[in-house]
């Protein structure tokens, strides 16, 4: 029996196609155009042309499948026409769990994203928490939508587990999905000479492997019509960035932006996006998400799933030696 996985060229999808292909699984991918990734040319990864947008697509992808990673997303902060957004992440996620449950699959595990969750307040969030303010953008609120779909599916009778990963870095290309990686890049070309706001805000941060590493225990262990959160260490973004320094062996002063600065920045990028199609750095969404604390606990991951997580220090070094090796 195969494994069909969705979003495999992206940032945790090509990762986890790989990592499976190495355990001589024969796997399915379903993308819009055959990738080029050298790590794809594996006699045991079949590439099935298709659109999670269109159902009847994802029928021959789904022949002989027993196991399917939905990872495929719109995971942007802007696009030019909005209703991609509901389009990919909730119609195209309603795609993959009917096309499933008919092809008669055992398992599904779905990636959602912890910024469904919720900024924290006094702790760390957990799955069971209420959330605790509104969604800051389409992104967060269809794949919201998207959870309520799964879980639905799941009620029915359908195998799915729901994993919530946070602000994955390590080793990688940049597919959009990997802005920490993206930004330790930008800061040893000396590129990148901000901090937003104090810097004091706290985000959880996973490291890759672990997170691809968890994906595959999920679909032994995950139970089904459960969230599982894949943060990582808790951090302040100083304290983020003076391990990027102290590993990279650049130091430059930072210059700290307010947040009010940032905003009217964010207000410019969105009106010429808007005008002009290109795609904004930041938007104004996104800076009022970062006035949050993000901390996460992934104790339920880590307990029911063996799920593990990664000392910032190891992490953040071993990032660091990859871009300096990849950065041409």
């Amino acid at each position: 029996m195969a494994i069909l996985i969705t979003g495999a060229t992206g940032y945790i999808g090509s990762k986890l196609t790989t990592a499976l292909a190495k355990q001589k699984q024969t796997i399915h991918v379903l993308c819009r155009s055959i990738p080029e990734l050298p790590e794809f040319q594996n006699p045991d990864i079949k590439f099935f042309r298709g659109d999670i947008t269109d159902r009847e697509s994802l029928k021959p992808a789904l022949e002989s499948v027993n196991q399917v990673y939905h990872l495929a997303a719109y995971a942007r902060l802007w696009a030019k026409d909005k209703r991609v957004f509901h389009k990919i992440n909730v119609e195209g996620t309603e795609n993959v769990l009917s096309a499933a449950k008919v092809a008669g699959v055992s398992k599904i595990v779905y990636t959602s994203t912890a910024g469904v969750i919720g900024p924290s307040l006094d702790k760390p969030m957990t799955e069971s928490d209420p959330r605790n303010a509104g969604f800051f953008n389409l992104y967060e609120s269809t794949k919201h939508e998207a959870e309520l779909v799964a879980m639905d599916y799941a009620k029915a009778g359908l195998p799915v587990c729901i994993l919530n990963p946070s602000r994955i870095y390590g080793p990688g290309y940049d597919t959009g999905s990997n802005p920490i990686t993206k930004m330790i890049e930008l800061y040893v070309r000396g590129k990148w000479k901000v901090t937003p706001g104090s810097g004091n805000d706290i985000g959880s941060y996973p490291f890759i492997d672990d997170v691809v590493d968890g994906h595959i225990k999920a679909m032994e262990k995950g139970r089904s019509g459960e969230r599982y959160i894949f943060g990582g260490v808790n951090a302040t973004f100083n304290e983020l960035m003076a391990l990027i320094q102290q590993f990279s062996g650049v130091e430059r002063k930072l210059r700290h932006i307010p947040f009010f600065a940032l905003g009217m920045v964010s207000r410019l990028m969105l009106w010429n996006a808007e005008i002009t199609g290109k795609y904004p750095l930041i938007t104004p969404d996104w800076v009022s998400k970062y006035k949050y604390h993000w901390a996460l606990d992934s104790a339920k991951a880590v307990n029911e799933l063996g799920y593990r997580i990664r000392p910032l220090e190891e992490g953040i070094r071993e990032t660091v030696a990859w871009v300096k090796q990849n950065r041409n």
